[in-house]
């Protein structure tokens, strides 16, 4: 019963019958085309010689594994000067030449392993009933990927380049990708200036190249294809200057303390409400302990800032401070960064809608009433807005604490907010329109009021972010006289090297190209990287990576 369908190549092969066998089905399959061609000098022959049997194996059919019984023949070549004489008949779309599985059942395991990696893509297929090593899948990965490799492929015109990190510190690679098509067309073992260079060297159609603000890639990108017009993205242009931002106010700790007593302490002159030391009369053995071990935290920490400026001046890299000390780079890089020792963010006492209640719970609670219950729906009638469990949750320690204990928890956890960090304050000042509460507002306001350096860093970030955005190349020139005229170290820096990449920078103003599918492949091989634990090679990675199922 002949069935096409069933084939991989109808027009070479049909089917005799089917065999079944306790856990699987062969099917008998005959080779019928008329005649072949010989693999040494392409010339047709109809001159059979004899035949012979191939075992094959299949896909599978509803969970069952299947296997093709593939009788195929021995043909003469009847070209006298060609040196073979007898060949094999080939039946390329069936299966190649030795192999054991068909050309189908090849690429669905070598799909497998490129979405699933080896040993679960091993698995995968084990229950799918294709059977496959991990060693064969990932075998298969590296032949598909040699082949897509020798495949012609159109020009790249439009270039993204970025770096990814092999080990996050000490290795990094690079990935490049056709903007115009949005895929990855190849990956780079290191991110030096020079491979990018040979690469643009064999690719001479490279026309415009987004990058980064890293300098390994501009020389790379400027000897490798002087004519192409670089790009530097403006995400990263924006990220340059508010890390840059972010430096600069955390050396303005006096500042920042100022305007947060301002605005979260306005009740201490009256002394309405004070800190939370003032208030308890009579510490506990617990707060005693707890005021200790921080005071020993604060010191520990000072002097690790030491060791870490002795250090910088000594000219010892960042990441051997991190190391030697068992510190994280970026608090590494923060105190370096900071002229004298970063205090740490304090918790700043909060008001609480309870706080108004407490005389009417005060007398309550002595005239013997403990029903959280009773005591929300009277205070409720007052104008309480809120819910009984918070009620209940602060009351609790009433139930376990002295009379002076009970005043001290009244004071210090009823409140309206901590101080910001400097993160915050950065994106305060940023962003007018993340200001939604009334604080964040005041306190914006009064920092720029106190310090006439903060409001002009201010400006400024504000300034390029709106030149970014309303593409304004022109503003440029007056904006980076401005930075430097600030005399504000971080600026001046960033407006320096602006200066020196100012072609790529201006670029960004008018092109259209960034970085952000780039971004998002990048992304994608990290994923990819970890599903692979970092033990396997750079081909298998890069095979992965570049694979478009």
């Amino acid at each position: 019963m002949n069935q096409p369908t069933l084939l991989a190549d109808p027009a070479a092969i049909e089917i005799d019958a089917y065999i079944p066998n306790s856990d699987s089905i062969t099917i008998r399959v005959y080779a019928t085309q008329a005649k072949a061609f010989c693999p040494s000098c392409a010339q047709p022959s109809s001159s059979l010689k004899s035949r012979y049997v191939r075992s094959l194996a299949d896909l599978p059919w509803h969970g069952v594994a299947v296997g093709l019984e593939l009788h195929t023949r021995k043909f003469r070549c009847r070209n006298d000067v060609c040196h073979r004489k007898v060949f094999c008949e080939r039946l390329p779309q069936v299966a190649a030449s030795y192999a054991r599985r068909t050309v189908r059942l090849k690429e669905v395991t070598a799909l497998l392993g490129f979405a699933l990696g080896g040993r679960a893509g091993s698995r995968a297929a084990v229950k799918l009933k294709l059977s496959a090593s991990k060693d064969t899948v990932l075998r298969l990965i590296r032949l598909s990927a040699v082949r897509q490799t020798t495949e012609d492929k159109s020009p790249v015109k439009i270039l993204g380049v970025d770096d990814f990190a092999f080990k996050r510190g000490e290795r990094y690679g690079t990935i490049l990708v056709d903007l115009e098509k949005h895929q990855p067309i190849d990956l780079l073992p290191d991110r030096k200036s020079g491979s990018l260079q040979a690469w643009l060297a064999i690719h001479p159609a490279v026309k415009i190249i987004s990058r980064d603000r890293a300098s390994a890639y501009a020389t790379g990108a400027r000897l490798g294809a002087p004519d192409a017009v670089q790009i530097a993205d403006r995400f990263h242009l924006l990220k340059n200057l508010l890390d840059g931002f972010e430096k600069f106010l955390s050396r303005q700790q006096p500042a920042l303390l100022k305007a947060s007593q301002t605005v979260f302490h306005p009740l201490d002159v009256d002394g309405v409400f004070k800190q939370s030391v003032e208030q308890v009369s009579s510490p506990t053995i617990a707060q005693n302990l707890v005021i200790g071990q921080k005071k020993a935290q604060l010191r520990e920490r000072e002097q690790r800032f030491k060791v870490v400026k002795k250090l910088h001046r000594a000219e010892v890299p960042v990441l051997t401070i991190a190391r030697r000390l068992r510190m994280s780079r970026n608090t590494v890089k923060k105190f370096i960064a900071s002229d004298s020792f970063p205090m740490r963010r304090q918790n700043t006492p909060r008001f609480s809608p309870i706080h108004r209640f407490l005389p009417h719970l005060r007398q309550r609670w002595a005239e013997g009433e403990r029903s959280s219950r009773a005591l929300w729906q009277e205070i409720r009638a007052q104008g309480y807005p809120g819910a009984e469990v918070t009620l209940r949750h602060f009351m609790q320690k009433w139930r376990v604490a002295t009379a002076a204990e009970v005043e001290a928890h009244a004071v210090t956890k009823a409140s309206p907010g901590r101080s910001p960090s400097v993160r915050q304050v950065k994106w305060l000042l940023f962003s007018p329109e993340k200001r939604k509460r009334k604080w964040e507002q005041q306190f914006a306001d009064e920092l720029c009021r106190q310090s006439t350096e903060i409001d002009a860093a201010q400006k400024l970030v504000t300034k390029f972010h709106t030149m970014l955005s309303d593409r304004q190349p022109g503003q440029l020139q007056h904006w980076l006289e401005r930075a430097r005229d600030s005399g504000i170290g971080e600026f001046v820096w960033f407006a320096n090297g602006v200066e020196q990449d100012r072609k790529a920078v201006e670029a960004a103003f008018e092109q259209e190209w960034n970085q952000g599918q780039v971004e998002g492949n990048v992304n994608r091989l990290k994923l990819l990287k970890r599903q692979m634990y970092g033990r396997a090679k750079f081909d298998l990675l890069r095979a992965r990576v570049l694979h478009q199922g």
